[in-house]
């Protein structure tokens, strides 16, 4: 699920991207990918200016099926936000914003400085 999580977030990558987004080794990586293939949830593309290179792509249908599943959740923030108002949207927002950055900037594979970083 996790493999899905950013290739549907972030599009096709390849799998050395994402074995380190994942902090599994390569060879791991590989049996994730053989397993989603098997499942049909995505397919490996050769590039065709790169014919070593590789990407794994998410297959429409997957992608769907990821949506069915969060919508009602999506959905249901979508109302909880929408009934936010001036300065209490304006404060949630801006709480939310720096929590993705953390999440950004701490989560393996980022490319971002972290905060200890620029110290």
């Amino acid at each position: 699920m996790a493999a899905l999580e950013h290739l549907i977030t972030d599009g096709p990558l390849p799998p050395t991207e994402l074995a380190t987004r994942l902090s599994v080794t390569t060879a791991g990586i590989t049996q994730v990918i053989d397993r989603l293939e098997r499942a049909g949830h995505v397919v490996r593309e050769r590039q065709l200016d790169d014919k070593r290179r590789v990407l794994v792509c998410p297959l429409p249908d997957s992608v769907a099926q990821a949506y069915r599943h969060i919508a009602p959740m999506l959905n249901g923030l979508t109302t909880v936000l929408g009934a936010l108002e001036g300065e209490d949207r304006a404060v949630v927002e801006a709480f939310l914003g720096q929590v993705i950055e953390v999440y950004r900037s701490t989560l393996p594979g980022s490319t971002e400085p972290t905060r200890e970083d620029a110290q």
